[in-house]
């Protein structure tokens, strides 16, 4: 695998060449105000295409239905077109939360005879689209589906944040790189390079198969020619996957688990998701040490080793015991237990070091990669109140196999392989804040959120951020590959580091701003004005409007 440190370089020195949208950078983002409708997303083409949906008439079904086929196009190194989906949607007509599952599914590992299904997953981002569609829609299938046709015939303008993650996929050699399928490498690389920075890339086998699906509807990838594709595809690189896998595919709606913090509701995507139970049971466990009266975890040793204490705790107690609910039971109502989060908050406590001892930590000299930053969230809220948090990601199909334009790298997530519950175990984070009965706040991040999605809350909750302020304030990560260290982003000073180290908890600085500490989108009313107002991350390239 290419080191990381030389893949950011790409990021900083690629090919060099004038971007004509120079929105598509990384750095500081403004806020956004609107009346009655907001958009965050991860590029600035796609919130505007979802503002134009709304614009349009449509709801935030629609406009996310469309963000996200379009997002298949032009943020193709970040998610997959058979990758899969987890949201939570307010109905403002019922006053109802409901969470979407689009989640991948193990193959039925008795159906194969020979064959591995340890690494196969079946995508549900379109069946959950489809569903979406049944329920909640406004507009024709085609009609979702025609801004990312266009785009994939014009072409994707090439930022340098996709060019260094397309060489990564492409160049490393990597288990699970694309590089000795030539569909794929005709595709990444039409002239035998990776498509330069600020050029466009054009995509016209993803474009036919776009337009196959739109005139033939969900069932094209599920019992239909592509289908047929990739069983064949699959099995001839050795994995496990037969026809009825893909056919006996169902999106699940599940209720939302639900945590108190103070004064609010937090509303989290269910299990087998863990973000929403990691969530919870690290504020239930936080609101025991009264953040608000502390100093920022950036500015004190003390605040930053609780925090990185819970996370470790959350971590541990999460890790192994989420699975699919349709197969296992889940212990949501314990960790959302105030009595649970009481005693779990004091066995933190008792873990941190006595009294005047230092027990001087070096520093980190590990070399290994950064979380997972691949992936989308968007939030959309639509003028009849309605509020959709997303995420979407990879996570489908089989390594190695790609079809049509259609990129696949499979999974190794933990599921099972067999009986009813075989859906993925991921750390996705879809998240709502509720004030007085209603939503007040929706976010969520890319990548691997639970810590860096907490920790942006209690900076809102908490430290009574701006928003904005709150996506830009440095994070962290606390046990990596269960180690007891903080790989922390460089804007802290001296005294909390040596605070950290005495602490006997490693650290290792991730620079000022690291991409893949997560990449909030946010949407919040204000309760005075009643307007709507939308944040982005510095770490990325997301936009936030609405009007």
């Amino acid at each position: 695998m290419l080191p990381f440190r030389i893949l950011m370089l790409l990021f900083v020195l690629g090919p060099v060449a004038a971007q004509s949208d120079t929105r598509l950078n990384q750095g500081p983002k403004p806020g956004a105000q609107g009346e009655s409708v907001m958009v965050s997303t991860q590029l600035p083409i796609v919130t505007e295409t979802a503002l134009e949906v709304l614009r349009n008439g449509g709801n935030a079904v629609d406009a996310m239905i469309t963000a996200v086929f379009l997002q298949h196009v032009v943020d193709y190194h970040q998610v997959s077109h058979f990758g899969i989906m987890s949201g939570i949607f307010y109905d403002a007509a019922t006053g109802e939360y409901h969470v979407i599952s689009g989640n991948g599914v193990r193959p039925l590992a008795s159906r194969c005879g020979k064959g591995d299904p340890s690494a196969v997953s079946i995508g549900g981002t379109v069946k959950a689209m489809e569903a979406l569609v049944e329920r909640w829609g406004t507009l024709e299938w085609p009609d979702y589906l025609e801004p990312a046709i266009e785009a994939a015939e014009t072409g994707v303008e090439v930022s340098s944040f996709m060019y260094g993650i397309n060489y990564h996929f492409m160049q490393t050699g990597e288990e699970d790189s694309l590089i000795d399928n030539r569909q794929a490498r005709e595709f990444y690389m039409p002239d035998g390079f990776l498509v330069p920075v600020g050029e466009r890339w054009k995509m016209p086998a993803l474009a036919e198969h776009l337009r196959t699906l739109a005139d033939e509807g969900a069932d094209y990838m599920y019992t239909g020619g592509w289908a047929e594709k990739f069983v064949e595809a699959a099995r001839d690189r050795g994995h496990c996957v037969a026809p009825e896998d893909l056919a006996e595919y169902e999106v699940v709606w599940q209720e939302p688990v639900r945590f108190a913090y103070g004064d609010h509701q937090i509303i989290g995507s269910a299990p087998p998701d863990t973000g929403g139970a990691f969530v919870g049971l690290s504020l239930n466990m936080l609101q025991h040490f009264d953040l608000a009266d502390r100093p920022h975890f950036s500015e004190s040793a003390e605040t930053l080793e609780i925090m990185a204490r819970v996370f470790g705790r959350a971590t541990d107690e999460t890790r192994l015991t989420i699975n699919d609910p349709l197969a296992v039971r889940v212990p949501i109502d314990v960790w959302s237990d105030p009595a649970y989060g009481a005693m779990a908050a004091e066995l933190v406590r008792q873990t941190m070091p006595l009294e005047g001892v230092s027990l001087a930590a070096p520093d980190s000299t590990d070399n290994d990669d950064p979380e997972s930053m691949g992936s989308d969230h968007n939030v959309i809220v639509d003028a009849e109140g309605n509020w959709f948090s997303v995420l979407h990601t990879g996570h489908g199909g089989a390594p190695g196999v790609f079809i049509d334009g259609v990129a696949m790298r499979g999974s190794t997530a933990r599921a099972f392989t067999e009986g009813p519950g075989r859906r993925l175990v991921l750390p996705i984070t879809a998240i709502m804040v509720e004030r007085d009965g209603e939503p007040w706040l929706a976010m969520g991040s890319p990548g691997t959120p639970p810590q860096p999605v907490t920790q942006t809350l209690v900076n809102i909750l908490d430290w009574n951020m701006d928003p904005v302020d709150a996506a830009a304030a440095p994070r962290f990560w606390a046990w990596r590959n269960n180690q007891a260290r903080i790989d922390i982003e460089s804007r802290i000073g001296d005294e909390v580091r040596s605070g950290i180290r005495a602490a006997g908890l490693e650290l290792k600085d991730l620079g000022p701003y690291f991409w893949s500490t997560g990449s909030m989108q946010i949407v919040w009313r204000d309760p005075e004005t009643g307007l709507l107002h939308g944040a982005t991350d510095p770490r990325r390239l997301g936009w936030a409007e609405g009007f």
